[in-house]
């Protein structure tokens, strides 16, 4: 009989890809703005992919609405429950540089 071999080593990120904060101006009339980035990937000892995942279920590719910095945060976790450090960065979206019209008619 085979001995079974524990895995204990945590998955970990490929070093460089966790994305950098962003800051963009708002590039539509209801204050958001389009935001792509490349998901992070990872390795684990095992070979086996690990699991990726966002926390607060943010996607790249979308729109976000301008004022409080949103955190996106990914986690990595392999096959044995290993749960590697965390991928984490801020996406600001700011009103700058935008004017506001308003017409009104008189009757």
């Amino acid at each position: 009989m085979a001995d079974a071999i524990l895995d204990k080593e945590p998955p970990q990120f490929i070093a460089g890809e966790c994305p950098d904060d962003v800051i963009l101006n708002i590039d539509s009339a209801n204050n958001t703005a389009f935001v792509h980035w490349v998901v992070p990937s990872g390795s684990d000892n095992s070979g086996d992919p690990p699991v990726i995942f966002e926390v607060h279920g943010h996607e790249p590719d979308t729109r976000f609405a301008a004022g409080a910095p949103h955190l996106v945060k990914y986690t990595i976790t392999d096959g044995a429950g290993n749960v590697g450090s965390s991928c984490e960065f801020m996406i600001t979206i700011q009103c700058k540089g935008v004017k506001y019209f308003m017409f009104f008619k008189l009757k």
